[in-house]
């Protein structure tokens, strides 16, 4: 495509929105995609369990021997995922410009085990990778690295000891912005951080030749943020990449139909 080709050639800068779809290609279940998510969670289906259900703070202290049977299968399977290819071209192409930010709405990680820079990756609703207390008593975060807890899947209940907070003892949780949260029970402090990091990336770059791309993305808000930060930017592109269609075109923004690996690969 001659004018995607010319927006990258040209491009002094490049800003990354990237949901669910971004990891897709990688074996993870996108939020909406319900029979990836009873395939990976086969027993939920039967329990008549989803995302959203799962992904509850409410769940966490009704029964957190159940609520960390999902949290550990889940860590277990993006600690295990790997970046697909179209990770290190989308890296390669940020990293041939003068700068370039990510702001990914994923909890895998798996743009920072693919290279990119943690200083450059603003994780909006936090990390698999991250726990912090499920209070909490205290407003910091640690690694998620070392939990090792059985689970029973006949039930989906942890059979041992729940991982705790150092401090007060009191059973941990991701450090995972979920359903349910207030600004008390979650811990944002930290993504915080890089939300000051991303303001600062925008007004050292308003001037610059920018290219955006919405990659993968489903939900509602990421996408009227891509929309919005092109006109943030004083010369902007806008590249959709997704295999859904979108409903509504917007100028003369850039669409990629299809997935991502298959996108960026060939680049």
């Amino acid at each position: 495509m001659k004018k995607l080709t010319t927006s990258i050639n040209e491009a002094e800068a490049i800003l990354i929105f990237a949901g669910a779809g971004m990891s897709a290609d990688s074996g993870l279940t996108t939020y909406q995609d319900k029979e990836g998510f009873y395939r990976d969670y086969p027993l939920y289906k039967k329990l008549n369990k989803n995302y959203v259900s799962m992904m509850s703070c409410q769940e966490l202290l009704a029964d957190s021997q159940f609520a960390w049977g999902y949290f550990a299968h889940q860590y277990k399977l993006y600690s295990e995922a790997l970046p697909h290819e179209g990770y290190k071209k989308l890296l390669e192409l940020c990293l041939s410009k003068e700068d370039y930010f990510v702001v990914t709405t994923n909890v895998d990680g798996l743009f920072k085990k693919a290279g990119f820079s943690a200083n450059c990756v603003h994780e909006v609703h936090g990390s698999i990778h991250n726990l912090q207390c499920s209070i909490p008593c205290h407003r910091n975060i640690w690694l998620t690295e070392g939990i090792n807890v059985e689970i029973d899947y006949s039930t989906m209940k942890v059979l041992d000891t729940l991982p705790c907070c150092p401090k007060c003892g009191f059973v941990s949780r991701p450090n995972i912005c979920m359903y349910g949260d207030t600004d008390d029970s979650y811990v944002w402090e930290a993504a915080d951080e890089n939300t000051k990091r991303f303001k600062e990336w925008r007004k050292k770059n308003q001037h610059k030749k920018m290219l955006i791309f919405e990659i993968g993305v489903g939900a509602e808000g990421l996408k009227r943020h891509s929309r919005m930060y092109r006109e943030v930017f004083s010369d902007a592109t806008l590249v959709r990449v997704n295999p859904e269609k979108e409903s509504i075109e917007y100028g003369d923004m850039i669409n990629i139909q299809t997935g991502v690996k298959d996108a960026f690969v060939p680049l």
